[in-house]
């Protein structure tokens, strides 16, 4: 571990040189506090911690308020399920194929600067199909294009925010800064499609693409304006990306304890997540609800998941972050159980029991990021991180394939039943890996757990 902060490590792209050299006057004063990765923070650490995510909240909340309007706009114009379901594809699949190029990105290049251009570019792209509209050449297949450009930027922006992540903060408030992501990720995903909609309805589309820019602007300048000594990466290419792509995949197989945990969390989002999808089914055919009673059950999973989010953020998931993520599974799964034995007069209790199941997915999601830094040493963040996200969020679409004629042949309700009653089980059997129980002992980036290691080898 470095003994003393150095000049900050803003060096030409590309550069491995690790922050080691004596301070300078020009060195931003340090605190007697350390990163999660061992080197000393700046004294003025929570101040840029504010000053990122001021720029991610703005930016975050007008992506949703944008992509809601284009969904929208596809929606009144297009009227086509086809067309929508493209819409969805374009929103989500970049991200997952595109993470672990992201990842290796973020390990070779300056994680500040790779942010800003992702920020930058999305922001731009808004701009221009605003410019357009006013000119009467926007169409759909161009909006296609947005949610195509958001969801790539958003590849090499979420895994640079990651690996950067360690670099912020002290170790114990690794859980607290991943779940204010977490927070800002929610609340715009309840205040998002409500601004969206009132601007699009009243000053019209290029509005919201207008403030989309001038947002993503604003992250832009925040992060310029952040000092961040160590977001240069580190770790030391082989010159061939397919080579990066498989250290990662390396890492991942040959750390023990990541193993059953990336296995827990593809679980988790084979069986969990189809079940969002198909609960405007089990609210419409279960309950007999409306579009108005569908809406309120996706305005209480994001409340669902703020909550949860702020009580990761105030409590921090305490010294061992394993159990945490294994109870919340479980919590998650229960959830589904009771909401599958519902009766079909029962939609209040519907509406309750998602916001809790989703309070506890936002307990489960806290610890993966702050598990995952213990193990991975840093210089390899990055790429693990990337490969981690990319087999998570494929997850998804999988689960999807096989829920949609699961449901249709159980009934909606019994597949919420069958789902919940598994993940409960996953949850039970991961408590037999004595590896991933080990994922609290031991940090590899912090030097008194190295030098124990070695000494033990």
């Amino acid at each position: 571990m470095s003994d003393k902060l150095t000049q900050p490590n803003e060096q030409t792209a590309g550069s491995t040189a690790e922050p080691s050299a004596a301070p300078t006057a020009e060195t931003t004063a340090v605190s007697a506090e350390v990163n999660a990765n061992g080197h000393l923070l700046p004294r003025n650490w929570k101040g840029t911690i504010a000053l990122i995510w001021s720029g991610q909240a703005a930016s975050i909340l007008a992506t949703c308020a944008a992509t809601f309007a284009a969904l929208w706009y596809i929606t009144t114009t297009e009227n086509s399920a086809v067309l929508l379901a493209a819409a969805g594809v374009a929103a989500l699949l970049p991200t997952a194929l595109l993470s672990p190029f992201g990842g290796v990105i973020a390990d070779r290049f300056n994680r500040k600067y790779v942010m800003i251009a992702a920020d930058g570019i999305a922001g731009a792209f808004s701009l221009m199909l605003a410019l357009l509209m006013l000119a009467g050449m926007l169409s759909t297949w161009l909006l296609l294009l947005l949610l195509t450009v958001r969801s790539a930027a958003q590849a090499f922006h979420g895994t640079s925010l990651m690996a950067l992540m360690p670099e912020l903060v002290p170790e114990r408030d690794m859980v607290r800064i991943n779940t204010l992501d977490q927070s800002l990720t929610s609340a715009s995903a309840i205040v998002g499609p409500v601004l969206g909609i009132a601007l699009y309805t009243m000053l019209g589309f290029v509005a919201v693409l207008v403030m989309d820019a001038i947002c993503a602007a604003l992250a832009c300048v925040c992060l310029a304006f952040a000092k961040l000594p160590y977001a240069q990466g580190h770790g030391v290419s082989s010159g061939s990306v397919a080579k990066d792509l498989a250290h990662g995949l390396s890492i991942l197989r040959g750390e023990p304890g990541i193993k059953p945990l990336l296995l827990l969390v593809v679980v988790a989002m084979l069986l969990f997540l189809p079940l969002g999808t198909l609960s405007p089914l089990m609210t419409y055919n279960w309950f007999g609800g409306d579009g108005y009673a569908a809406s309120g059950v996706e305005a209480a999973a994001g409340i669902g998941l703020l909550i949860g989010s702020l009580f990761m953020l105030v409590w921090g998931g305490g010294k061992r972050l394993v159990p945490v993520l294994v109870v919340a599974g479980a919590a998650i799964g229960a959830g589904c159980i009771a909401a599958g034995l519902l009766p079909q007069s029962g939609f209040f209790a519907f509406v309750g029991i998602i916001a809790l199941i989703f309070a506890a997915t936002a307990v489960f999601n806290a610890p993966i990021l702050p598990l995952m830094q213990k193990r991975i040493p840093q210089e390899s963040f990055g790429r693990a991180m990337g490969i981690f996200g990319s087999l998570t969020a494929l997850a998804s679409p999988v689960g999807l394939f096989v829920a949609g004629p699961a449901a249709d042949a159980l009934g909606v309700n019994c597949w919420f039943i069958v789902c919940g009653a598994l993940l409960c089980i996953a949850m039970g059997l991961s408590l037999l890996s004595r590896s991933l129980r080990a994922l609290d002992d031991q940090d590899v980036n912090d030097p008194a757990d190295a030098q124990e290691s070695e000494v033990c080898e």
